[in-house]
């Protein structure tokens, strides 16, 4: 229907549903009812405007993103919430609902202000065109063919500005998407009589990522590639939402691949953006039409529990279905036909055999010159967050129990927002749910060796340890085991012990180990047995080892088992590391410390990614007001290499030059 006789038909009806109050005040004799006419006119336009405003305000940004349509069975989350309204209200306060929304003032968290943001050579610009949200970036097309390990560095590289049409995330940080094709607002300028059907002629709606990333919490912007923990050695390669993120941040996406070319082109439609009610429970079509005749409603309410519903409810499955339903996209995988996949996305619905779509990506498999290996510490335990999956499913309490992800966590009777977890699944009740025996409850410490009611009586703390890496922080592992020290010292997974004890030398864990729970006694060699487990990470470790031990520094479970000025040196030597993600990660720790308000400058300030030479004058000059402000008040102990005041750096050289330096990569 054209747009200008749309406007009449409402207009004439929102006028008509008017015309009883000028029909009462005219009764009422008042002259001026002419007027009242006139008024009642503008006020139905006004109205009508506002009711198909949508239809033509924006275009570009209709052609730009993917397409919501329904297919393939599946009817979207505004359908569920006609009967389902307190399980909707719930979903809609979550993160899952949010992680993928099209640019609007409700989803955009970040300012865009008209600052300069300069990474390298390049400097990049955020502004307002109106209610619009924009970027002044090279042209996507031009980056694309560029060397991603330079581009930062181009000295020249033409610059376009570009319309944010999308964002994924809401929680720890946000990505910001543009259209390759629909940038140019006066190609896409709405016009009358533009036509609904516009949007089925769609070809190409590719979105490329924004090189720079929107830190929620501090309120800050960063370079997309110092946002991960990622060699400096791999650069920025060009990213696609529509054949990456859509595979778990949204619903039922397809790709469709229509030019394999480079740039890629695709006519990408989905369900649902973010991860909305039929990622969980499936297409929903048959089971609305099932329930339209409310006769049905009532009698499967009322007489009939066990009657078909026609609809996937993830706590009625087996354990292993259950499992998958999250692990459709908490797990490290690959499509099995990635020509499929480029067509018509993943098929997986829940409740259905996994395998048949995902190719789990399994430690076992790996050679250690392939990409995932950087994903798992040397024991196989994945080390990578949002892949927790790999994780449950090698723990005893999911092969030989009934765990799975339902046990702790629930969308709808979540505690808090932040991990999904059910009411009390933050204390130990998530494991003396099965672990019911007294030396589990009653007689704890028997256990623990720790005061019941301390972090050391926490099951989460001994038995899933902050030793996987996601968001710029530690994150707890979700292969649920027994903290252990082995002989094993390359890509070492750190054990449970010395995260919370990082003033401890690992030899101390191992022989307490054997003192309390029968471990085989291990004699480790001298590093190990002298030196503190958080120096010999900091100094020794790889990255992952690096910015998870900085992590911890601050951990406040940490901060009762021992004093804080040691901390500081190690901390210090951090703050010019290689990778960016760990210099942020120590930074951030080093501001949690209370008493580094005593070492900050004044007039001097530190940025993660700043200049090297910058860094090197910031890093030494708190260095030399360590010494003189708190060298003396640091513990004086060998295994700290502290010794009247000061380091040894012979001995801290010694670990730095074994350190490992194997190249990291990895893709959250």
């Amino acid at each position: 229907m054209d747009h200008l006789l749309e406007y009449t038909v409402v207009t004439i009806l929102v006028l008509f549903g008017l015309t009883p109050l000028w029909l009462n005040y005219q009764k009422r004799g008042n002259p001026n009812h002419w007027w009242v006419i006139t008024t009642l006119l503008g006020l139905s336009w006004c109205i009508t405007s506002l009711l198909l405003r949508d239809k033509t305000h924006d275009v570009q940004l209709s052609r730009a993103v993917p397409r919501v349509v329904t297919h393939d069975d599946y009817v979207g989350a505004q359908t569920c919430v006609a009967c389902h309204q307190e399980q909707h209200n719930s979903w809609f306060a979550s993160y899952h609902r949010t992680m993928t929304q099209i640019a609007s003032p409700t989803a955009i968290q970040a300012d865009f202000d008209g600052r300069e943001l300069k990474a390298g050579q390049t400097t990049h610009k955020i502004f307002m065109q109106g209610d619009q949200y924009w970027v002044r970036t090279p042209q996507p097309k031009w980056e694309i063919h560029q060397n991603p390990v330079t581009i930062r560095d181009h000295p020249n590289p033409p610059m376009s500005d570009q319309r944010i049409v999308m964002v994924t995330g809401s929680h720890a940080m946000q990505m910001f998407w543009i259209s390759l094709t629909h940038s140019n607002p006066e190609i896409d300028k709405p016009t009358a009589d533009s036509q609904d059907d516009d949007l089925q002629k769609v070809k190409n709606n590719t979105l490329a990522l924004f090189p720079w990333v929107y830190m929620i919490a501090d309120k800050r912007w960063i370079p997309y590639e110092d946002s991960f923990i990622v060699d400096p050695s791999f650069g920025r390669p060009p990213t696609f939402w529509n054949d990456s993120c859509i595979v778990c941040h949204s619903v039922a996406g397809r790709p469709t691949l229509v030019n394999n070319t480079i740039p890629p082109s695709f006519n990408t439609k989905v369900v649902d953006l973010g991860i909305a009610c039929e990622a969980c429970h499936g297409p929903g079509k048959q089971h609305v039409d099932h329930f339209q005749n409310p006769l049905t409603r009532y009698k499967s309410h009322l007489f009939d529990d066990a009657a078909p519903t026609y609809i996937t409810n993830p706590s009625l499955l087996n354990k292993k279905q259950q499992a998958q339903v999250c692990a459709q996209c908490h797990s490290l995988f690959e499509a099995h036909s990635p020509n499929n996949f480029s067509a018509d996305g993943m098929a997986f619905k829940p409740g259905a055999n996994m395998a048949m779509h995902h190719e789990l990506i399994e430690f076992e498999e790996l050679d250690t010159n392939m990409l995932y290996y950087n994903m798992y510490w040397n024991d196989g335990s994945i080390r990578i967050g949002g892949r927790e999956f790999q994780g449950m499913s090698k723990s005893e309490c999911y092969l030989n129990g009934e765990m799975t992800c339902l046990s702790c966590h629930s969308i709808h009777s979540m505690q808090e927002q932040n991990d999904l977890l059910g009411k009390k699944m933050d204390t130990n009740h998530a494991c003396v749910q099965c672990h019911q025996e007294s030396q589990y409850t009653e007689q704890i410490e028997s256990h623990t060796h720790h005061q019941q009611g301390t972090d050391g009586s926490l099951c989460y703390n001994c038995h899933m340890p902050h030793t996987s890496y996601a968001l710029m922080g530690g994150i707890r592992s979700h292969k649920i085991d027994i903290p252990r020290v082995t002989t094993i010292t390359l890509n070492e997974k750190p054990n449970a012990c010395n995260l919370c004890h990082l003033d401890k030398p690992l030899q101390w864990t191992a022989d307490t180990l054997t003192q309390w729970y029968g471990h085989d006694a291990i004699e480790l060699n001298p590093t190990y047995q002298n030196t503190a487990a958080g120096i010999v990470w900091i100094m020794q470790g790889n990255a992952i080892h690096r910015t998870l031990a900085a992590w911890h520094m601050s951990w406040e479970p940490t901060q009762k088992t021992s004093a804080m000025y040691w901390r500081f040196p190690y901390l210090l030597q951090l703050l010019n590391d290689k990778y960016s993600a760990t210099r942020y990660v120590t930074w951030q720790s080093l501001k949690q410390i209370p008493s580094f308000t005593e070492l900050q400058l004044t007039g001097n300030s530190y940025d993660f990614i700043d200049p090297q030479d910058k860094r090197i004058n910031y890093q030494q000059s708190l260095m030399n007001r360590w010494i003189d402000l708190m060298g003396h008040q640091a513990e004086q102990r060998s295994e700290l290499f502290i010794k009247d005041g000061t380091l040894n750096s012979g001995a801290i050289l010694k670990l730095y030059q074994n350190r490992d330096n194997t190249k990291i990569l990895m893709t959250e």
